[in-house]
């Protein structure tokens, strides 16, 4: 890579340790990704928050040490303990989880970086703009940022995001470039059943087939209905990149850098394959593990809920109560938290029985109290990721079919919403 007067004199450690180690750092991946140069970057979006396990801590440790600090605005991703439920997870595990995010959460506050402690970043006031240059790593913001936005990010590993918060530089390949963001396959939703359409469901299950089909491509969708909200979109984000990897799709209509079929694809001619019927239903099978019978728990909110999400929630929940032992978590950042509160939502939430997350992620372990067994979830990412971590059977469901299951106790089914 061809290195800039203050790039070299950043290498020859006249910046220190730290930045010196960020530079070799993401020189080295620019060089293997075909990088010509380095470019600035607005913001960055670090997941070494997260883990407890000895390499992250080391990690802050060195950047600590060794005088680093973020050249950027930088904000982190969960971590494995909440501040507003410190007993969340529990026993000796639960407590070293704690333990361990605090003194990571203290490394990165010494750094510079913003502890909002969420995997929604895009949520928050001041995201950034259609074009902006900026690094990201946990997998759904990546997909939101690049899609639903039109910013410009690659998918970074722990170190490589924070080692660009460092520098305020990322190589230049990849996501970042124009001519990288084409579409290179056309999936085609075949037309939806009105109530199907208007769903969120809808939406996460279409986002687990994209995934499942894209493969390395960078996925056009058509055929999504035009009404389709912020929060729909978000759940093909995240479903997409569980089930996939998917770090951008163009939703034709709706994205920014896909007004038209034509206008995602640069006018090239791309394979083409379709979403239907058929591939939902055996989507919604692949993250249902139960059908029938008692519910031990819900868990609303991965990725983190919006605000608009709280408001459903409350609306179909209030007045209501969550039957007996049955668990009720609706996870949600700090900023959307502070508005539920204000406007009166977290009150009728926790009225009801509801439990409300900030700062961490339930689908990982340590286990949380009152998450186990039979979980619904509206969400396609904790249905295929909390089986595997917890000890747990999940049924994917729409925000409705969760209230309803968890103030009966019982699976309750829409019939609408039915995939014959």
């Amino acid at each position: 890579m061809e290195l800039s007067r203050e790039e070299l004199r950043i290498k020859a450690g006249d910046h220190g340790e730290a930045a010196r180690f960020a530079l070799d750092l993401l020189e080295r991946i620019g060089a293997q990704m075909g990088a010509e140069r380095f470019g600035r970057i607005e913001a960055a979006y670090v997941n070494t928050s997260f883990s407890g396990a000895p390499s992250h801590l080391d990690f802050l440790d060195f950047v600590v040490n060794a005088g680093g600090r973020v050249a950027v605005p930088t904000f982190a991703n969960v971590g494995g303990w909440d501040r507003r439920n410190p007993d969340l997870r529990a026993g000796p595990e639960g407590k070293q989880a704690e333990h361990n995010t605090k003194h990571l959460m203290n490394r990165h506050r010494e750094i510079g970086v913003n502890l909002i402690m969420t995997c929604a970043p895009y949520q928050l006031p001041g995201s950034p703009k259609f074009g902006a240059q900026i690094v990201c790593s946990e997998s759904n913001a990546v997909s939101y940022f690049n899609s639903v936005i039109g910013a410009r990010t690659a998918k970074y590993g722990d170190y490589a995001d924070l080692a660009a918060a460092l520098l305020g530089r990322v190589p230049m390949c990849g996501l970042h470039l124009a001519k990288n963001r084409s579409a290179t396959r056309v999936l085609c939703v075949d037309g939806l059943p009105d109530d199907l359409a208007t769903d969120d469901l809808a939406f996460q299950l279409i986002g687990h087939v994209m995934g499942r089909k894209a493969g390395a491509d960078i996925p056009a969708l058509t055929g999504l209905p035009r009404t389709a909200r912020a929060e729909n979109l978000r759940s093909v984000c995240a479903s997409g990149a569980s089930a996939g990897g998917v770090a951008l799709f163009h939703a034709v209509g709706l994205t920014p850098e896909a007004p038209s079929l034509e206008a995602a694809t640069n006018g090239k001619d791309c394979p083409k394959d379709r979403i239907g019927i058929q591939d939902l239903s055996r989507a919604r099978q692949e993250l249902t593990q139960f059908h029938d019978g008692p519910v031990d728990a819900v868990a609303l909110g991965t990725p983190h809920a919006s605000l608009y999400e709280v408001e459903q929630a409350a609306r179909l929940l209030e007045g209501r109560k969550v039957a007996d032992g049955v668990g009720f978590f609706i996870q949600m950042n700090r900023f959307v938290h502070g508005v539920a509160a204000e406007r009166g939502l977290a009150g009728i939430l926790e009225d009801a029985g509801a439990t409300l997350v900030t700062d961490t992620c339930l689908y990982w372990r340590p286990g949380t109290r009152g998450l186990y067994g039979n979980v619904m979830t509206n969400s396609g990412k904790f249905s295929y990721y909390a089986p595997g971590e917890l000890d747990v059977k999940c049924r994917i469901a729409s925000l409705r079919e969760c209230v309803e299951s968890a103030v009966s106790g019982r699976v309750w089914t829409d019939a609408r919403l039915a995939l014959a």
